[in-house]
Formats: C-alpha cells, structure tokens, sequence
C-alpha cells in the first residue's frame, strides 16, 4: 500500500473573522499528482498556503512524510518541499540564473558556498523548463509566462519530495502549458505534487487524482473520470458540460455547452429532427436554447449527433452501430411524427441505413416539414442509395416541404409558426 506523503485533517482556517475553509482533510499517497479544482474564492489557494506552512490552520493538522509540519525548521522544510505562487513578479533585478540558484540556498551551510554539484543541478532544472537561454537576462524583464517557467526551475533546483504549484500555467500559452505539465508529470513518482488548476481538461489529462472544492469545503476527490462528472461540474461551477473521453488518452474532456437562457420563443412546440453525420448540432443546440421540445432520430448510437441529442437532453431513437433501423425503431419514430408540430431536415448524407427516415415522412399532409440545406449543395450529391432518396427529397418538396437556407431562417419560420398555435 502506497504511503501518505502529505496529509491534512480537519483544517479549519480563516482571515481574520472570514473562514476560508472548513473541515478540509486530504491524503496525498507518495508519488502521485493531485489536480485541486473549484471556483474563485472557493479556499483552492488557501490550502495550499497552509499546506506549505505559509498559513497556520486555527484547528486540525498538516503532515509531510509522517511528521507534523510545524516540526521541521525552515530549512529542512525547504529541501522536502518546493513551492510556486501563483504571483510572478520579482522585485529585486537578479538574474534568472541566480534565481534559479536560490532553490538550492537550503543545502548551504552558514558559511558555505555553491559547489559545482549545486550548479549542474540548476542547469538540469533550466533545461526542463526551457530557460538556459534566459539564464544571464534580469527576471524583471522577461515576460510573464517565462518568469512562471523560472520559478518552477527554482523549486525543482530545490530537488523537493512534494511540488506546490498554484496555477502553474496560468501565464503560458497553449505549447507551454503542456510542455511544462509534461515535465512536472515526468518527475512523479520521484516526486508528489499537487498543483491549482482553473483548467479542467489540463487537470483530467495530467493529474492522477482530483478533488474538487466548493465555499471551503472539499465537495469530491477521485480519479479524474469520477471527479468531473456533468453533474459534480454542473453543482460546482453552474456551467453545463458535455464530458466525453478523448479518444488518445483515455481520460475525460469537457466541452462547455455554452447554453443561452432559455427563452420562450418555442412556446413548447414539438420539433422533431432528422439528421445524420454531425450536421444535426448546430440545429439542436439552437433550438433546444429557444425552448422547443425537440426529438431526433433514428441515429446510429457512435453518429456525432447521438451524442449532442444525449448531451442536451434531447430524447433520441437510437441503433447499434452499423445495425439496420429496426421495426421497433421504425415504430418508434412513427408515433414521434404524429405527435411532431414541426420536421426539420437537415444536409446529411443518406443511404441504406437511413433512408427509411426519409420514407416515413411522405405522405404526411399537414406536418410542416423544413428542409435545412445551408451549403445550397444538390440534394443528388449526398445521395447513396441510387435515386430513391433524391426522389422522395422531390417528392416532400412538392407536397410543401419549405427549403431554409441557414439556422436562423430556420428560427424565423419556426417562430412564426409558433405564433399561430398561440
């Protein structure tokens, strides 16, 4: 069973007559690298401070590697622990090589001075974090994202058992950021660390563990595919997320969903959309924010648009993969269109597998249907089942199927049609 490297129980700290958080307990096991995630001003910088000893907790503990962390001196403190604050900025106009040099000013004696040993070190450290080529400029004039880099070169020089990084890339762009976190990764399990993350997906994709903080309390703590659920981040942050699993690296990403508030537009109106292929998303995403009752289907369960109707809620005919539309499923939709005020068709592809959706809205009379065709391509182009769906495509326009060419002529003629059921 792996160690506890770190461990608080029961902190209880504040400022001044302000509590910051409230009953926090934590075990960190050896090795591994832990993602604290939360709102602002949820206490995420504050355990971290008082995991450092920056902070002294009005009540409960702080151990590191089996002792109390009001035991160790300064020193002996800063050779197991390595700290990045989230603030930058560096008064005094060292050099970023001297900067560097500082991580290893706890191993010097009163009266000693560096060895060569202490500098092949930070030079080690330079060059994981991409900084040699800054060693003989002054840290006041360098950019933000490379002072964040110099820091986290200081606090490896100090060789820690446990790394504190509160927002490591905060200041880094996209290339850093994962250059940087690849590095911090690569130096578990030599090394525990635990870092301050306002990203969701960097934290799901690097770290082992994530707990998740809510108003100074620790709300849920897991691997990432049990932490950053659509629920947990839904409660936390109040943002809708659609959380998938990358298909690279097995772990979760969350895409926010970015809804509008919902209006009342729709008045309710039942549309039912007919799609395929991804080119039902930017459909159901706008109407669904309007407040119109949508259904989809019939989709094969792996189409890109099974997924947007799932994720928004939307209810959905679906099949297996790459499995014919069953009686059950023909049924289904059937008793979805005569309960449809509305059809929307959209510029998907058809063939063998989705021409029975076509088939079941001939013959329809008085079910508005609209033919969604943004790109104005030929409907012959996307057609793959030798004539028969083009047919009917002509067939639905003659018997009033109404052709839009863009999702908010789209709306519009939705909207008026809501307005005469009103």
């Amino acid at each position: 069973m792996t160690a506890d490297m770190l461990r608080a129980e029961d902190l209880d700290v504040g400022y001044g007559d302000t509590k910051v958080l409230e009953s926090v307990s934590l075990a960190v096991n050896e090795g591994s690298f832990i993602g604290i995630l939360g709102p602002n001003g949820c206490g995420k910088t504050t355990l971290l401070r008082t995991l450092s000893r920056i902070l002294r907790p009005e009540e409960g503990t702080v151990s590191l590697d089996g002792r109390e962390i009001a035991d160790y001196s300064v020193r002996d403190l800063a050779t197991r622990l390595g700290v990045v604050p989230q603030e930058t900025g560096v008064p005094f106009a060292f050099t970023v090589r001297e900067i560097v040099l500082m991580g290893r000013h706890p191993y010097l004696g009163p009266l000693s001075s560096l060895k060569e040993e202490d500098y092949a070190i930070c030079r080690r450290a330079m060059e994981q974090t991409s900084t040699v080529h800054l060693a003989d400029r002054l840290i006041t004039e360098i950019s933000g994202g490379e002072r964040q880099r110099v820091l986290i070169a200081r606090a490896l020089a100090q060789q820690p058992k446990v790394l504190l990084l509160d927002e490591p890339t905060s200041h880094l762009d996209i290339s850093h950021q994962i250059e940087v976190l690849s590095i911090i990764r690569g130096l578990t399990p030599r090394v525990t660390v635990i870092g301050v993350f306002h990203d969701l997906n960097l934290a799901a994709c690097f770290c082992d563990r994530i707990v998740l903080m809510e108003k100074g309390r620790v709300v849920a703590a897991g691997a990432p595919e049990e932490v950053l659920t659509a629920g947990a981040i839904n409660q936390v942050f109040g943002v809708g997320m659609m959380v998938r699993t990358h298909p690279l690296t097995g772990r979760p990403y969350l895409v926010p969903r970015y809804d509008a508030a919902p209006t009342a537009n729709g008045g309710g109106l039942h549309v039912h959309i007919v799609c395929g292929g991804g080119t039902g998303a930017e459909t159901m995403y706008a109407l669904s924010a309007r407040g119109y009752r949508l259904t989809a289907g019939v989709l094969s369960a792996n189409d890109s648009d099974c997924t947007t109707a799932g994720a928004l809620g939307i209810e959905v005919i679906g099949e297996p993969p790459f499995a014919p539309v069953s009686p059950a499923s023909s049924a289904a939709y059937a008793r979805l269109l005569d309960g449809a005020d509305a059809v929307v068709v959209t510029e998907m592809p058809v063939g063998a597998g989705n021409i029975s959706n076509l088939r079941a809205l001939t013959g329809r009379q008085g079910l508005p249907i609209f033919v969604l065709a943004p790109s104005g391509t030929p409907f012959s182009e996307r057609d793959y089942t030798g004539g028969e769906a083009t047919a009917i495509f002509s067939t639905l326009c003659r018997d009033g199927a109404v052709a839009v060419r863009s999702v908010p002529e789209l709306l519009e003629k939705l909207g008026d049609l809501a307005a005469v059921g009103e």
